[in-house]
């Protein structure tokens, strides 16, 4: 029997700086609630959103419906935004999902992320030199974002004089929900850089790592070219403002449990699990959303056709029906089943990168400094709903 529907305010009564004291509240009276405010289901249990994660009556691509429902004055000057995103993996289902994923996936294979782990070490170095140089640093501004930055430099073949159009990177999906248009230059600036390689893409004479990347797919494979970018687009966001705040969160959350701090640097070794729990812990993106395209059982409610359904990961994470005390970081807790990369056929097609760079960074930083002291009691978040990105994160140092 299907359960009456139980009006919940996820969205309205959001706390960013803390989340999670509400997730478990609403958590404790069942796994799935109706969010009368936002007019969307939302599904806070780990076993349901894996479950929902797999069920292909449930869709991804809703870019267009969302720009649709707009009123016409929101739509103004919002299009380059929703023509580049709607395109991604991300944003489709089968079959032009798995056909949009066959593009990347030859460049992100274990192999290249054994090879570029070198790349993220250097750099990690040089960033730890310049702040062991000055006994403080912003970890977002001076270490983690100038690290993924680079990387996905690198690995996107952004060519040095565009580099500076990957500064301070927003969330795509941030900004086109929340109808800004500040990323729009940027997003056009970057395509005119991106259409300069289109042949060298296309022939395979582009020495650029992205071209390697894809160039085998465009020989077999029909692309367009709104489809290559929009999934290049994908590989920076996904690669840089994600990754950038995983790393902060991770250096937040050891600053919140010394005793966690003290195991990662008497067992090194441990850091590579540590990467999975931090990542359980805090993840830089809490939920993601869905539409039913037809009707659905769950929890012992009904979802109907259409209506929007939004799989709280942050919630799922935190579930003490599956992990045990959710609520404290154990860098020795075996939690590679969280749920921050997604679930299913939309399982984040760069986990492994992040992880290596997540492992890199937060090891090396431990084994720097004895040391660190937040300098700022109270971090200042994004006022997102869905991403937990700090603004910064200034911290003093004591170097070995």
């Amino acid at each position: 029997m299907t359960k009456s529907i139980e009006t919940t305010s996820l969205f309205s009564q959001y706390g960013q700086a803390d989340p999670y004291p509400l997730y478990r509240r609403l958590r404790e009276t069942g796994p799935v609630h109706w969010d009368e405010w936002m007019r969307t289901w939302i599904v806070l249990g780990h076993r349901e959103i894996t479950e929902l994660s797999k069920d292909p009556r449930l869709s991804g691509a809703r870019i267009e419906s969302f720009y649709e429902q707009l009123p016409d004055s929101a739509r103004t000057g919002l299009a380059p935004l929703k023509d580049a995103l709607a395109p991604m993996m991300l944003f489709n289902e089968p079959p032009r999902h798995t056909r949009l994923r066959q593009l990347l996936r030859p460049g992100l294979t274990p192999r290249f992320i054994k090879e570029i782990r070198s790349v993220i070490a250097a750099r990690v170095e040089e960033l730890l030199d310049e702040a062991a140089a000055r006994g403080r640093m912003d970890v977002v501004a001076d270490f983690s974002e100038p690290l993924t930055r680079d990387v996905i430099t690198q690995l996107a073949g952004v060519p040095e004089r565009g580099a500076h159009l990957l500064e301070s990177w927003q969330g795509l999906l941030h900004e086109f929900f929340t109808q800004s248009r500040r990323e729009v230059p940027r997003i056009t600036a970057l395509r005119g850089l991106f259409d300069e390689g289109a042949q060298a893409r296309r022939d395979g004479t582009g020495t650029d790592l992205f071209t390697k990347m894809v160039s085998g797919r465009l020989e077999r494979d029909e692309y367009t070219e709104d489809e290559i970018f929009a999934n290049f687009l994908l590989l920076i966001d996904a690669g840089q403002a994600t990754t950038t705040h995983l790393i902060g969160n991770a250096v937040l959350a050891l600053a919140e449990h010394p005793d966690q701090q003290t195991l990662l640097r008497e067992q090194p070794s441990l850091a590579a699990n540590a990467a999975h729990e931090f990542m359980r812990y805090d993840s830089s993106v809490q939920f993601t959303s869905r539409v039913a395209l037809e009707e659905i059982e769950i929890a012992g409610h009904r979802i109907e056709r259409d209506q929007s359904v939004a799989l709280v990961l942050g919630a799922g994470n935190r579930d003490p029906l599956r992990y045990e005390s959710p609520d404290r970081l154990d860098v020795t807790r075996k939690a590679h089943d969280h749920l921050s990369f997604g679930h299913g056929i939309h399982y984040c097609l760069g986990a492994s990168l992040a992880l290596a760079e997540i492992e890199i960074a937060v090891s090396r930083f431990l084994d720097r400094f004895s040391s660190f002291t937040l300098l700022d009691p109270a971090p200042v978040w994004l006022e997102s709903i869905n991403f937990r990105f700090l603004k910064r994160l200034p911290v003093s140092l004591e170097a070995r």
